[in-house]
């Protein structure tokens, strides 16, 4: 194994078995107990519309394997590669097809095609309608993230500090980016994104990049953290969730360094805040929500930068990249509890539990009903009555 593997095992270790690892100005590590949940007076009834089992989701391995949805169908595969397609709507199981090997990043898809990344360092691409492989390609290292694909085109990010691009229709590699990575980092990579024109990526380095979507070259690098300390610990600056766009500008956040705004055009930054985060952000109600490194829900005007509230009874949980759903921010935690927030001042106004096993994969919002696929492999469909 190399030392960066080993390194990002190790850091994974700290995160998975403490609730926060805090790094500051000195090199002493600090764990925090998680805040106990209290009780409010819940505001909205939450409806579980319906839950399936998709095999043993993780399989106790630190993994965040993403359904994703696509028309009115919900895709998703666990750790030992059973890969399921279900109606979005009732639940109902439409195929199932079982790969028997370790899939470590998933899942991808376009109007045709799923892919799904192994441990081996393999993509495999599969038919849509009934998960018959088309094509594989190996890669140089583990993908934790899922592909992503614009239709013509694949782009995969691997834990080594690389981005590449494959033809769609064939495996075949259309251009590769190494970034400078760092020696040590969190175990997890960011998620690219794709726009007509661009493909966006962050790095453990800090850096969020844009590339031309056919050639692969970059048009600019805007740094969301810089590395600053004197160990490696302190050093960390990874951007581990997927950057969202909306309009002309790109939201997205890194540990132990900045929240961003950056113009999608140019890669100037618009606005920026101090924060630390390895999970992402979220937009609604004019707002920027990230769920800190600390576990601490925080909303951002989305035009000022300014803090609109923030909601610190869920500290040293874990939680989940915050999804704005409805009139709420909803966050899910290491215990498996769904934590429903007030988008206008960050009140509890609902909680629902769905897996002690916790969640760690981000949620998907579809048709007023929200995605969560647990780590024990309880994917449940709820809805807000009205």
């Amino acid at each position: 194994m190399h030392a960066p593997n080993a390194y990002k095992k190790f850091l994974l270790l700290f995160i998975a078995l403490s609730s926060l690892l805090i790094v500051g100005c000195s090199s002493d590590e600090i764990k925090e107990e998680p805040m106990e949940l209290e009780d409010f007076d819940e505001e909205i009834e939450i409806i579980k519309v319906w839950d399936e089992s998709i095999g043993n989701g993780n399989e106790g391995q630190y993994l965040k394997l993403t359904p994703i949805i696509i028309g009115d169908t919900i895709y998703a595969i666990d750790h030992s590669g059973l890969l399921l397609a279900l109606n979005k709507s009732d639940g109902e199981e439409l195929w199932e097809v079982e790969y028997e090997e370790p899939v470590s990043g998933a899942l991808g898809g376009d109007d045709s095609q799923l892919y799904f990344a192994t441990y081996h360092g393999e993509v495999v691409a599969v038919d849509r309608k009934g998960g018959m492989e088309q094509w594989r390609a190996t890669l140089t290292s583990e993908v934790l993230s899922p592909p992503v694909s614009n239709g013509r085109q694949v782009v995969i990010q691997s834990i080594d500090g690389k981005v590449v691009s494959l033809n769609a229709e064939t495996g075949e590699m259309m251009w590769r980016y190494d970034s400078n990575a760092p020696v040590l980092s969190i175990r997890g990579t960011s998620s690219p994104v794709i726009t007509d024109e661009l493909t966006l990526a962050g790095f453990a380095n800090g850096e969020l990049v844009a590339f031309r979507n056919i050639t692969g070259s970059p048009v600019w690098n805007a740094e969301i953290g810089i590395p600053k300390g004197r160990t490696e610990l302190e050093r960390l600056v990874d951007i581990d969730g997927q950057p969202i766009i909306r309009d002309d500008a790109v939201y997205t956040v890194s540990y132990q360094g900045k929240l961003s705004a950056i113009h999608l055009p140019t890669g100037k930054e618009i606005w920026s805040k101090q924060q630390s985060s390895y999970t992402g952000v979220d937009l609604g109600f004019g707002n920027v929500y990230v769920s800190t490194a600390s576990g601490v829900v925080v909303a951002y005007n989305q035009a000022t930068r300014t803090e609109v509230w923030s909601q610190e009874n869920l500290k040293f949980r874990q939680l989940t990249a915050p999804k704005a759903f409805g009139s709420t921010t909803v966050v899910a935690d290491f215990e498996g509890y769904v934590h429903f927030l007030s988008q206008i001042d960050g009140r509890f106004m609902g909680r629902v539990h769905l897996d002690s096993d916790g969640v760690r994969a981000p949620m998907l919002i579809s048709d007023d009903m929200l995605f969560i696929y647990s780590n024990s492999g309880d994917l449940a469909a709820y809805k807000i009555a009205l």
